[in-house]
């Protein structure tokens, strides 16, 4: 399967879902802070969290509401970077952008996954989004003491801990690209 060939349906629905975003942020009392689509590594996730830290302290964004931000970006990039799946070529189509309205920030990212993993990531997402904060906390905790790691490094601590920090006020979406892969699009909002 080839996402980078231009004009590909993949293409126009990840461009689709990138051109709702961003204008959703075009009136005069909101405005996109930080914008990433396309590869995501290491690099990158180093330099959009020192870019999203820079643009939180000169919005004067109080410290605690930074450092929540802060943990959704960086469990959001390492996410993509561990499990966003690469087309034939090796590209691996991403977004990654954080709207502000009025005080609200909505951290919004997207990147392709398998089917299998869209039904598995689905089961998972909505169990979340249904536990009370208490449970949410206690099965942090219960994931975190049991230290368990899978196959790709990760404890599954990282949708409990942006469930966590946006105070479980996550949303998402697979659209099926085709008979392999979906987008994942995953969103979190804080308010600062």
């Amino acid at each position: 399967m080839d996402l980078n060939k231009s004009g590909s349906v993949e293409e126009s629905i990840f461009t689709a879902k990138v051109s709702s975003i961003k204008s959703a942020y075009s009136a005069a009392d909101s405005k996109i802070i930080v914008s990433h689509i396309g590869e995501l590594d290491q690099n990158k996730v180093n330099s959009i969290s020192s870019l999203v830290e820079t643009q939180m302290e000169y919005l004067g964004v109080s410290k605690s509401a930074v450092k929540r931000i802060f943990n959704i970006v960086i469990e959001t990039l390492q996410n993509i970077c561990l499990h966003g799946e690469k087309d034939n070529n090796g590209y691996q189509m991403t977004y990654f952008i954080i709207g502000k309205i009025q005080n609200d920030f909505t951290i919004f990212s997207g990147n392709i996954i398998t089917n299998l993993m869209a039904e598995k990531l689905n089961k998972r997402l909505n169990s979340i989004k249904s536990l009370s904060d208490t449970d949410l906390k206690k099965q942090y905790i219960e994931v975190l003491s049991n230290g368990e790691l899978s196959a790709k490094g990760g404890a599954g601590l990282g949708f409990l801990t942006i469930a966590l920090k946006s105070s479980n006020n996550i949303d998402f979406e697979f659209q099926m690209l085709n008979k392999e892969y979906s987008l994942f699009s995953l969103q979190s909002k804080v308010s600062g």
